[in-house]
């Protein structure tokens, strides 16, 4: 390992490592085994803990690595994750506090949870749980990918990266077991608000050192490249169809992910609730979006960047060298850890909670729901190291596909807190909406129609559901 190496891999073990310290020391206090306080942290979160907290589970490594390396492959298209974290939040600064206030009284620790008060059917429960858990696969495996991609980067290629990655995921591994949701969010607070300042900070020195600013950026991607201003951009497949159904698509979708529900559930108040709603759209604002710019900055400049995904560690290293990749790349590893953990605690609760719990008809105590939880997370953490390793693909279409499957469950969740659907009709609808998304998968459609596939398959639940409910109306005026 070179000087250069050893000073960037330096900075960034020592910032990953003072995490996981935290996470484990956090688990010290987890001394009842309450399933409310390892699951949710017994919704004790006040609006700063809870909004870093929030904010960290959210925002990964397809945030951090993903929409850079997507604008330098696909351009101006890449700006529809705008409209999804922007959207996202207007729709649950209107719908999480009902949420909240839901979970509070009926006790609700998971999405399914409120499935299964809305409707009470056994058979939705299970099918939106599984749901969840199919669809979060792909993002689990998105995390890990994302810690070898930095990693990788960090040691210049002197380390076995994804050998590295699978170690690191071990440990947060181990304080979720150990913590469950307090080890979490204590880990989140420190992990927050590095992932925010590597990317605005790291975003704005490299753009101000290439350009002097954003006209300057645009102006010289114009003469590159101008195809990256436009849609359907420099590979002629994303038109503005597809911009616009991704960008309306996954702000549907922003809150049918389980673990944001779970991480709604932590706060202390559903006025906790709507001022972390506020504080992440200013969040995304000072962070995610500055980040989409470097895609355009790598191809003004002619940067090599190898994959797509190493985008913004290769401009970072470039413009102010090793120490600076070191800073940029801790917030990325912090964006990944943050996200895998809060997927992991999810995940396992789901299953242990919405189905275990379900085959052993309630039967399961208070600290044998935790402790089945926590055999999960290690079963859930093999498994996303497996497909880890086995499934590579581009960070922002892992997203993609997840975003896919778990908006199917919009119907049943945001809709269902307003209109009276009835179990029957959400079930049609959610088998016919991932019966679309997996045929949409496999014959292209997306491609085909230039329509984001999140859109075509709700179109196609909506159209189920209105159909069943429709017949339901006319039986019952009859």
């Amino acid at each position: 390992m070179d000087e250069r190496a050893f000073t960037a891999s330096t900075i960034l073990f020592s910032i990953t490592s003072a995490s996981i310290i935290i996470g484990i020391l956090a688990a010290r206090g987890v001394k009842a085994l309450k399933a409310d306080t390892y699951i949710v942290a017994g919704r004790t979160l006040g609006t700063i803990i809870f909004f870093l907290n929030t904010a960290a589970v959210i925002y990964s490594g397809y945030t951090f690595l993903g929409l850079s390396g997507y604008s330098y492959t696909y351009g101006a298209a890449t700006i529809f994750a705008w409209g999804t974290s922007l959207l996202g939040y207007s729709l649950g600064y209107l719908v999480a506090p009902k949420l909240w206030r839901i979970a509070k009284e009926n006790n609700l620790l998971t999405l399914s949870d409120f499935i299964t008060w809305r409707y009470g059917s056994r058979l939705l429960t299970i099918t939106s749980a599984l749901t969840s858990i199919i669809f979060q696969l792909p993002y689990i495996q998105l995390q890990i990918r994302s810690v070898a991609i930095i990693i990788d980067s960090t040691t210049y290629g002197s380390l076995q990266s994804m050998h590295v990655s699978i170690a690191v995921f071990a440990l947060v591994m181990t304080y979720v077991f150990m913590g469950g949701m307090i080890s979490i969010a204590l880990t989140n607070v420190l992990l927050g608000a590095i992932m925010l300042a590597a990317m605005l900070g790291g975003s704005w020195a490299i753009i101000i050192s290439y350009f002097g600013g954003l006209s300057g950026l645009y102006r010289a991607v114009e003469s590159v490249s101008t195809q990256h201003l436009l849609m359907p951009g420099p590979r002629g497949d994303r038109p503005i169809s597809w911009f616009i159904t991704a960008s309306l698509g996954t702000a549907l979708g922003f809150w049918c992910w389980s673990q944001r529900i779970q991480s709604l559930f932590t706060a202390k108040s559903s006025r906790t609730v709507e001022r972390g709603m506020v504080l992440g759209s200013w969040y995304y604002l000072l962070g995610g979006v500055w980040v989409t710019q470097l895609g355009l900055a790598a191809v003004a400049i002619g940067a090599t960047v190898g994959h797509a995904d190493y985008t913004f560690l290769k401009l970072a290293d470039q413009a102010f060298g090793p120490i600076a990749l070191g800073l940029v790349a801790s917030g990325g590893v912090g964006a990944s850890l943050s996200t895998a953990a809060g997927l992991l605690l999810d995940e396992a609760s789901t299953l242990s909670k919405n189905i275990l719990q379900l085959a052993f008809k309630g039967k399961l105590s208070d600290q044998g729901l935790v402790w089945s939880t926590r055999a999960m997370v290690v079963g859930f953490g093999i498994l996303g190291i497996y497909l880890a390793y086995t499934s590579p693909a581009l960070l922002v279409d892992l997203l993609l596909l997840g975003y896919a499957g778990v908006t199917q469950l919009f119907p049943a969740l945001i809709l269902g807190l307003y209109v009276d659907f009835d179990w029957r009709e959400v079930s049609a609808g959610l088998a016919a909406g991932l019966t679309t998304v997996i045929a949409s998968y496999l014959l292209n459609l997306e491609k085909e129609l230039g329509v984001h596939s999140t859109i075509i398959a709700l179109a196609v639940n909506l159209a189920a559901l209105a159909s069943l409910r429709t017949l339901r109306r006319m039986k019952n005026l009859l």
